[in-house]
């Protein structure tokens, strides 16, 4: 009975902190668009925008990033890579935490990216 309940409290309390520490956070996916990158709303609140024409109809996503490694890119075709968040409402954007960004082509033909698959 006493190496019973040693045994119980022993694996109970070495388990706890394993069990405790755990959150249960949603697991973060790389996510890849290619498509041309525009930059809307002002100097002082940049907003960029990557719409990829891959697919039946384009998908169109914010890009949030460093606005001064994302600048020089504006009317460029671009492979932002990161984290993507689902829209907050029906209709809305997907949001894509730039995590790299790969320069494709210095203008937005759409014959260039139109030769993938969207992932």
């Amino acid at each position: 009975m006493r190496l019973t309940t040693a045994l119980t409290l022993g694996l109970v309390l070495g388990l706890s902190p394993i069990v405790l520490g755990q959150t249960a956070a949603a697991p973060l996916t790389r996510y890849v668009a290619i498509g041309c990158l525009t930059r809307q709303g002002t100097a002082a609140a940049p907003r960029f925008v990557l719409t990829d024409p891959r697919g039946e109809k384009p998908t169109v996503y914010r890009i949030q990033g460093d606005a001064a490694q994302l600048t020089p890119h504006v009317g460029h075709t671009v492979e932002v890579a990161g984290t993507l968040t689902a829209p907050a409402t029906p209709g809305g954007q997907y949001v894509l935490k730039a995590g790299t960004l790969a320069w494709i082509a210095s203008s937005c033909s759409t014959s260039t990216v139109r030769s993938g698959v969207r992932p």
